[in-house]
C-alpha cells in the first residue's frame, strides 16, 4: 500500500473498523452497515493502480460478512433472556456456511475477473457491487 490512495484507503478502512467499535460498543444498529461500507471502500481504495485481480478480496468479502453478523448478534444480545443451544449451535453453523460460500462465490469471481482485462476503478466497484448482489442472491434462495 503506497501513495496517497494508499494512505486514503487505510484511513477510510480505520474510520469503519472505529465506527463497528463504536456501534457495539454503543449498541447502535445502523451503525454496521456503514461500518462495512467504510472498510469495503477502504479496500477498494487502497487496491486502485494494482492491476492485478487481488485474491484476498474474497476473503475480505467474507471476513466483513463475518464480522457484520457477528456485530449484530452483539448489539442484539440480552443477557436477560436465555438462548436455548440448539438455536445458537444452529445460527452459528448458517453463519459458518454463508461465510464459506460467500468465500466460494468470491473466489469464483475474483477468478473470473482475473480473467479478463485490467479495469479501472469505476469497473472493479460495478464488479464488487455484482458480486455482492449475487452473494445477496444466494442468501435468498437458501432461505
Amino acid at each position: 500500500m503506497g501513495g496517497v490512495l494508499g494512505r486514503t484507503g487505510a484511513i477510510v478502512g480505520a474510520i469503519g473498523v472505529v465506527t463497528l467499535l463504536a456501534g457495539i460498543v454503543l449498541r447502535v444498529a445502523p451503525a454496521v452497515p456503514w461500518a462495512v461500507l467504510l472498510v469495503g471502500a477502504g479496500y477498494l481504495t487502497a487496491r486502485e493502480h494494482h492491476p492485478v485481480a487481488d485474491g484476498w478480496a474474497a476473503l475480505v468479502g467474507a471476513a466483513l460478512l463475518l464480522a457484520a453478523e457477528l456485530a449484530s448478534w452483539s448489539i442484539d444480545h440480552d443477557s436477560r433472556i436465555r438462548e436455548e443451544r440448539a438455536l445458537v449451535l444452529r445460527q452459528a453453523a448458517t453463519l459458518a456456511a454463508l461465510v464459506i460460500a460467500a468465500a466460494l462465490v468470491g473466489f469464483v469471481l475474483v477468478g473470473a475477473a482475473a480473467v479478463s482485462t485490467s479495469a479501472g476503478l469505476l469497473l472493479t466497484a460495478v464488479g464488487v457491487a455484482a458480486a455482492v448482489a449475487s452473494v445477496g442472491v444466494v442468501l435468498r434462495l437458501l432461505r
